[in-house]
């Protein structure tokens, strides 16, 4: 078999695979209407633009979480309140008697928080069910670091007013300073309130 016979039947070949190949227009009529029934032939017509963003607006493009508070977040303002309020409880203490001031001071710790806890979740469901203000308060990181600033500042305040406390316990006269004990508890209680009810992701913009 020559070179020259080789070639015409490779060109041969290639002939009859581009001739099973359909080429150019197909050789029957083609309507949209009936090879694309499920197209949408409507002119495309260019979206509205949006509206500049603002406050009251946010319900089109939500901060923060709109549901109750997750566990994780609960648990950690559980571990940030308890150690506080013993600290408040052994400010305030008047007398010590031993092991019994020990376990009131542990149990206090475990209970106030959380009883604490549970009344501030109640406290915060009319800001998720008010449309008005939930829209203000989920993720508005500057509300919640102004509330917790106040908390902070009340505290401050209460452990450096002092109080004269008289009064008498197991037998026991007593005439102390101690610190403003409403001032502490309104502070603790203000800062239980924004760590429960907080929501994540914060926005620091209008």
């Amino acid at each position: 078999m020559t070179e020259r016979h080789r070639a015409d039947m490779r060109e041969k070949a290639n002939d009859a695979e581009s001739a099973s190949v359909p080429q150019g227009p197909p050789p029957y009529p083609v309507s949209r209407e009936t090879q694309y029934r499920d197209a949408n032939w409507q002119d495309l017509v260019a979206p509205p633009p949006k509206p500049p963003r603002k406050l009251g607006n946010l319900p089109r493009e939500r901060y923060g979480s709109t549901g109750m508070t997750p566990f994780g977040q609960l648990a950690l303002a559980f571990a940030m309140l308890a150690p506080s309020w013993c600290v408040i409880q052994i400010s305030l203490a008047v007398a010590y008697d031993g092991l019994l001031s020990l376990v009131g001071l542990v149990l206090s710790g475990l209970i106030m928080p959380a009883f604490t806890i549970l009344g501030v979740v109640v406290l915060g469901v009319p800001i998720r069910l008010i449309p008005w203000v939930d829209r203000r308060w989920a993720g508005n990181g500057w509300v919640y670091a102004s509330i917790a600033a106040i908390a902070l500042g009340l505290m401050a305040a209460g452990f450096l007013t002092r109080v004269r406390q008289i009064g008498s316990g197991n037998g026991i006269d007593y005439d102390i300073l101690t610190p403003d004990p409403s001032l502490l508890c309104s502070g603790w209680f203000l800062l239980a309130f924004v760590l429960v009810n907080a929501s994540i992701p914060l926005r620091w913009t209008r």
